[in-house]
């Protein structure tokens, strides 16, 4: 799926624990832009907002396809606006692209764009690939050039390493991560899910209580190692999942001290989980991704939850509260209503002024 749309694009910086870490030259800029986003961008626009006491701390960044040339100026502005989430002082602006084509009026564009909300774009560049040996060079007068180090010597990589970052080669591997598993299997567990929810409906008591505690026991299973995700525990989550009050105690579990396990849950029940109850995994995972500040992720599990529930409440939610968020506020929005009596409301109401 083209990443086009801003929104799905956003990712804020992962910031490793430990003292501060200095990208010293354009080139290592380049070699952390993977680090950055989760994985290697190609074809792309990448924003980098700076900022903190120095200037230079890096904060959120965003990626966007390179647009076709009647989008250029759209797209420009909507990617500075996106970035301001981060209430920057300055930006680093890369263009990716495998062809030296300037790309000059999109890089203009954003230029302007920030500087209307007085936000400088200090580097600008454009860069071949983000791979070592890869070419890059400065837009503008300066005729600086050079190639994208090895970035494992640089002490950014060893943060990350710390930091148990993870790169992916392109979004297509993320995909995988939340894509249907063996489609026979899904297809007999559909039928499973179709034959509970018809029994259901014809018992006496169609409001009977779903057992909550299935979703505990798998977290905890997760987490020692043992999760296994048969028929019946896949028909038997979906349908605790699908009942709000569970879904959202399921919702703390990603800020949890099981936080670990939940996201193992998560990624394991979305791929093996019919549509459409795979949405609600995938928007529990991406909450669960955001907390790391894993931005890419997050925006491949809502792209997935998208896909399985056209227009699903929570996922809608997610995307236009929290994308870009830090992870310190998104816990603080959810711990704000844990316990609180009309809990479930009140979360909704807080995701959605996230941004105000």
């Amino acid at each position: 799926m083209a990443t086009s749309d801003i929104p799905r694009s956003a990712s804020p910086w992962r910031s490793p624990s430990g003292p501060a870490v200095r990208v010293r030259e354009p080139g290592e800029l380049v070699a952390a832009v993977p680090v950055l986003l989760g994985f290697h961008p190609r074809e792309s626009l990448v924003l980098v907002a700076t900022g903190g006491g120095s200037g230079r701390r890096l904060g959120l960044t965003l990626r966007v396809d390179l647009p076709p040339p009647e989008h250029v100026r759209d797209h420009a502005t909507c990617a500075a606006e996106h970035l301001l989430l981060d209430t920057p002082t300055g930006a680093a602006v890369v263009v990716v692209a495998a062809a030296a084509s300037p790309h000059m009026e999109l890089v203009g564009h954003v230029i302007q764009a920030l500087e209307r909300h007085q936000v400088r774009a200090h580097t600008v560049l454009w860069a071949e690939s983000t791979s070592e040996g890869a070419r890059w060079s400065y837009y503008g007068t300066c005729e600086c050039t050079g190639v994208v180090p090895d970035f494992s010597t640089t002490t950014f990589a060893a943060a990350a390493v710390t930091a148990g970052q993870v790169v992916w080669a392109d979004r297509r591997e993320l995909e995988a991560l939340v894509a249907p598993a063996d489609p026979e299997r899904i297809r007999r567990r559909e039928a499973l899910l179709i034959q509970a929810t018809d029994e259901a409906l014809a018992r006496a008591d169609p409001g009977a209580v779903v057992d909550a505690a299935v979703v505990d026991a798998a977290v905890a299973d997760a987490a020692a190692d043992r999760l296994v995700l048969d028929d019946a525990r896949v028909v038997a989550l979906a349908g605790a999942l699908a009942v709000p009050a569970i879904r959202d105690a399921a919702l703390l579990q990603c800020i949890g001290p099981a936080a670990v396990a939940a996201e193992q849950l998560w990624t394991a029940l979305v791929r093996e989980t019919p549509d459409p109850e795979a949405a609600e995994p995938a928007v529990l995972l991406a909450v669960s991704a955001l907390m790391r500040g894993d931005g890419a992720l997050a925006n491949i599990a809502l792209d997935r939850a998208e896909h399985a529930w056209p227009g699903h409440r929570l996922a809608a939610i997610v995307r236009s509260g929290l994308l870009g968020m830090r992870p310190e506020q998104i816990r603080e929005l959810l711990r704000d209503c844990e316990g609180h009596v009309g809990g479930a409301a009140r979360r909704e109401r807080l995701l959605r002024r996230g941004r105000s």
